[in-house]
C-alpha cells in the first residue's frame, strides 16, 4: 500500500468518523438540567401499536441547567402512575429536536448548587 494512499484512507476514515460522530450528538446528545416535580402531571391515554390502551403521564415545568439557566421542559412518563411528588429529576434536553431525550431520578445532593438554588 502506498504512503499517499495509506494517508488518503486515515483521512477519510477519521473525515466519516467526526462526520457520524456530529450527526449522534446533534440527534441524540443532551444538555443537563434538573427539576422537582411539583405537580401529579397530566393523566393520558394512548393505544399501543397493537390498539391496547395505557395510561401515561404528561409534565411541564421549568427545569435549571449547571449554572442556573431555566429551560421549559415538557415530558411524559410512561409509568401506570404519577411521578412522586417533591422527586428530583436530571433531565437530558436535545436543542435540535427540542425535546427531552431522558430523566432519571437524583438525590437532592447530587444537583449543582446553582440549579438548586432555582428550584428552591
Amino acid at each position: 500500500m502506498s504512503i499517499q494512499f495509506r494517508n488518503l484512507l486515515c483521512i477519510y476514515t477519521r473525515y466519516f468518523t467526526l462526520s457520524g460522530f456530529n450527526w449522534y450528538h446533534s440527534n441524540y446528545g443532551t444538555k443537563t438540567y434538573y427539576t422537582q416535580i411539583t405537580t401529579k402531571g397530566e393523566r393520558k391515554t394512548g393505544k399501543d401499536d397493537s390498539g391496547k390502551p395505557y395510561v401515561y403521564y404528561h409534565y411541564s415545568q421549568p427545569g435549571y441547567s449547571d449554572n442556573g439557566v431555566k429551560k421549559e421542559l415538557t415530558f411524559d412518563s410512561v409509568l401506570s402512575r404519577s411521578l412522586k411528588m417533591h422527586a428530583y429529576l436530571k433531565v437530558g434536553y436535545n436543542d435540535k429536536r427540542q425535546q427531552v431525550i431522558n430523566w432519571e431520578k437524583v438525590d437532592r445532593k447530587d444537583i449543582p448548587q446553582a440549579a438548586l438554588n432555582r428550584i428552591n
